[in-house]
């Protein structure tokens, strides 16, 4: 059967050998749950400093949802999830 590749990020595992490693490598889906990952890592401050430079994202405020997710280049968070952020950055 031969050696296997398993990625953390995603979760999944594939025939290894150099042409599948540097396709699943440079994929979109992998680079996306790549940044998922570490962001789950960052400190609040750093992550408040992103959110207000960001604009609201208007479908996410109206519908609840954005169909970019995580990608999304807008801030998802309400004023309410600022101001707990705020609040946490202040305690530490």
């Amino acid at each position: 059967m031969g050696k296997r590749y398993f990625c953390d990020y995603c979760d999944r595992s594939f025939q290894d050998n150099l042409h599948n490693r540097k396709k699943h490598l440079n994929g979109v889906q992998h680079l996306r749950a790549k940044r998922v990952w570490y962001d789950l890592f960052r400190d609040a401050a750093a992550i408040l400093q992103e959110e207000q430079t960001k604009k609201p994202c208007r479908k996410f405020l109206q519908t609840g949802q954005c169909d970019f997710g995580s990608n999304c280049r807008f801030s998802h968070m309400t004023e309410q999830d600022l101001e707990k952020l705020s609040a946490q950055v202040q305690g530490e």
